[in-house]
């Protein structure tokens, strides 16, 4: 899963709260999130690098995992996110996007037997809506740092907040059939973490607490849907974990998981309220 909340994945709940691979877990999500937060304040370019790196680490993960780990469908997602990173970058309107996307999808779908193709397919979306969302809001030059800090604080708050809240009061399970450690008490815990979070923040750089505050409650909302999303996913594959490059916590996919609905509605807040100035938009509720 994206932080903490992969343990409630285990059904031994009485173990320790700092135990080692809690703290394997922890360290790693520090370091990772370190060196997200600073690429993403260095500039918009270095944050684009990051971007396209963990669009290709996804892209072969998503591969592996839904059995699409072909050279030509690999190359077909990761050679379309890229085209679109570099449209981004490019300033190409939107129909070019729409062609592109839909292009890839004739491809891949000519590439495959329908019934892989459709993994195939969502896998293009899965990846590239969360890369270009991160990198639509961290364009603006004035605030996107803050909204991709603004993202980040409240996916991994609730996150972390679900778990502690899920392990110190457990009760019945939110969703047993696709991640039976998962509790209501952890999911409502994770959602007032994310209006607390959104609410502070709001303080911290003088927008108006009582809007960012259901902001965060939306984007905790839905980072706790993609969480449960990447399970369901593995479970119908029946595999554990997305890959095992980062210890503690996995894949790229898992570590992600929630930040994926996270960003994209976002950026879909941001877009609705400005398109030029998004970042600002979704911040302070005014383009």
């Amino acid at each position: 899963m994206s932080d903490l909340t992969k343990q409630q994945d285990e059904p031994d709940l009485k173990k320790s709260f700092m135990s080692k691979e809690v703290v394997v877990r922890l360290i790693s999500a520090l370091v990772l999130g370190a060196v997200t937060l600073f690429l993403a304040y260095l500039s918009w370019a270095s944050f684009l690098g990051l971007c396209a790196l963990i669009g290709v680490w996804m892209s072969v993960e998503w591969g592996k995992l839904t059995n699409n780990d072909t050279p030509l469908q690999l190359a077909i997602q990761i050679g379309t996110i890229t085209i679109a990173l570099l449209a981004f970058v490019l300033k190409e309107p939107p129909l070019f996007f729409a062609s592109l996307i839909g292009g890839a999808f004739l491809a891949a779908w000519a590439a495959h037997y329908w019934w892989r193709s459709k993994w195939a397919l969502l896998g293009l979306v899965y990846v590239g809506a969360p890369v270009l969302s991160f990198l639509y809001l961290r364009d603006d030059p004035l605030y996107g740092f803050y909204a991709v800090l603004f993202i980040l604080l409240v996916v991994w708050g609730s996150d972390t907040a679900a778990y502690f809240a899920g392990r110190h009061f457990g009760g019945k399970k939110l969703a047993p059939t696709i991640s039976p450690g998962k509790t209501w008490s952890g999911s409502i815990g994770g959602l007032f973490a994310g209006l607390i979070i959104g609410a502070l923040y709001a303080i911290s750089i003088n927008a108006e607490p009582v809007i960012l505050g259901l902001i965060g409650l939306v984007l905790s909302a839905l980072s706790q849907v993609g969480d449960l999303s990447e399970s369901s996913i593995k479970r119908h594959f029946g595999v554990k974990d997305s890959g095992t490059l980062i210890p503690g916590h996995g894949g790229i996919l898992d570590r992600l998981d929630a930040v994926v609905f996270g960003v994209v509605g976002a950026a879909l807040i941001a877009l609705v309220r400005s398109h030029e100035s998004p970042a600002q938009a979704l911040l302070f509720w005014s383009a």
